[in-house]
C-alpha cells in the first residue's frame, strides 16, 4: 500500500473539538472526509459545508461504509468505548481525543477492542514541535536528565456543555484538561513513573457536582518528579459559552538534575526553549514536526510502523485514566505505581 493513500474520514461527533481540528483538516493532504455524523444534525451540516463529505444518517452507517478508513471520535469520553469497539471490529483505524475514556474499564476494553486496528489518541502535545525539541534537547544529555517538572494552569471551569462537570461521564478539573501535562511529564521524564499522590478539593463553587481544584505528584525512577496542579476557583473571564473560550493562566516550568531551569518563551522565530544555570542560557527554537497529525497517522498505518510520537497509543493513554481513578479513590495517600 502507497503511503500516498488518501485516506476517507468518518467523522462523528461535530462539537467544540472539531471546532479545534478542523483546521488540521483542511491542511491534510493524505485525508477526505466522507461522513460526518452528530445527534445536533445542524452541527454535522455546518462542518460540512467547511471540511466536505455528507452529513450521515447514523454512526452505523459510517460503520458498514466500506470506503471509511479512519473514524474520528470526537464525542465526551463516556460515549466513546461501544463506538471504538464497533469501529474496530469494522476494520475502521480510530482518531480520538483525551482522555481516551471516562473509566478505567472503559479505557482498557478500548485497548483490547483496537488490537487489529491503529488507535490515536490526541492530546495537547499531538503536533507540538516544542514538546518534541525539548525531548531531544534532555535525551542529548547536554544539560542533563529532567529531574523536577512543574505546571499550573488556572481557568474558569467548563460551562459550555452538560457534562464536563459530571465526576462519572467526565471527572474533575484534573481528568478534563491537566491529564494532558500528565501525559507530557511523562514523555519529558521518558522513564517509568513509580509513585503517585493525588489531591482533591472544592474551595470556592460548593454548587458543582466535582472538585474545583486538583493536583498530583508523580515520582519517577531515577529522581525526578512532576508536580501538577489546576483550578478552577478562580472566576476568570469566559469569553464565550459556545465553546472553550476562557481565559487561561499557565505557570511552567522544569529544572534538570544539571541544575538548569527550562522555560518555554514565544519568540518571532517561535517556540523556543530556554535553559538558563547561573546567569548563562541556551536555546532551542522549536522544530516543526513537518505534515500534519492526520497525515501522519496516515502514514503509520500505510506504512505499518509505529504511531508518532506525539500520537499518543491507547495503552498509554489508558495508563492515564487508570492511575488517575486509582489514585482518587485514596486521596492524599502516596499510591505505588
Amino acid at each position: 500500500m502507497s503511503a500516498e493513500k488518501v485516506m476517507q474520514l468518518g467523522i462523528i461527533g461535530c462539537g467544540d473539538f472539531l471546532r479545534w481540528t478542523a483546521p488540521g483538516i483542511k491542511q491534510s493532504t493524505l485525508v477526505k472526509t466522507r461522513w460526518l455524523f452528530d445527534p445536533a444534525k445542524e452541527r454535522a451540516v455546518k462542518y460540512a459545508q467547511e471540511l466536505g463529505g455528507s452529513v450521515a444518517a447514523s454512526a452505523e452507517a459510517i460503520f458498514a461504509d466500506p470506503q471509511i478508513d479512519i473514524v474520528c471520535l470526537f464525542v465526551p469520553p463516556w460515549l466513546r468505548r461501544p463506538l471504538a469497539e464497533k469501529a474496530a471490529a469494522a476494520g475502521k483505524h480510530i482518531l480520538a481525543t483525551k482522555p481516551i475514556a471516562a473509566s478505567a474499564e472503559d479505557a482498557q476494553a478500548m485497548v483490547r477492542a483496537a488490537a487489529k486496528v491503529r488507535c490515536g489518541i490526541l492530546y495537547g502535545r499531538s503536533g507540538d514541535g516544542f514538546a518534541h525539541t525539548t525531548r531531544q534537547v534532555l535525551a542529548s544529555g547536554e544539560i542533563g536528565k529532567l529531574a523536577l517538572y512543574r505546571q499550573d494552569w488556572l481557568h474558569h471551569y467548563p460551562q459550555w456543555n452538560n457534562w464536563a462537570l459530571d465526576p462519572v461521564k467526565n471527572g474533575g478539573p484534573f481528568m478534563d484538561a491537566m491529564i494532558h501535562n500528565l501525559n507530557l511529564a511523562r514523555y519529558l521524564m521518558g522513564r517509568p513513573m513509580t509513585a503517585a499522590t493525588f489531591f482533591s478539593d472544592k474551595l470556592a463553587h460548593p454548587a458543582l457536582t466535582c472538585a474545583d481544584t486538583e493536583s498530583m505528584k508523580v515520582d519517577f525512577a531515577g529522581n525526578g518528579c512532576a508536580y501538577i496542579f489546576i483550578t478552577w476557583a478562580a472566576d476568570l473571564a469566559v469569553h464565550s459559552t459556545d465553546g472553550n473560550n476562557r481565559e487561561h493562566i499557565d505557570i511552567f516550568y522544569m529544572v534538570t538534575d544539571q541544575g538548569w531551569r527550562l522555560t518555554k518563551e514565544w519568540k518571532p522565530e517561535g517556540p523556543t526553549l530556554i535553559a538558563s544555570r547561573d546567569g548563562k542560557t541556551k536555546t532551542w527554537v522549536a522544530k516543526s514536526l513537518g505534515a500534519s497529525v492526520f497525515d501522519r497517522f496516515v502514514q503509520s498505518v500505510t506504512t505499518n510502523s509505529a504511531l508518532p510520537e506525539d500520537i499518543i497509543d491507547a495503552q498509554m493513554a489508558a495508563e492515564d485514566v487508570c492511575l488517575l481513578r486509582t489514585l482518587e479513590k485514596q486521596i492524599g495517600v502516596r499510591v505505588a505505581v
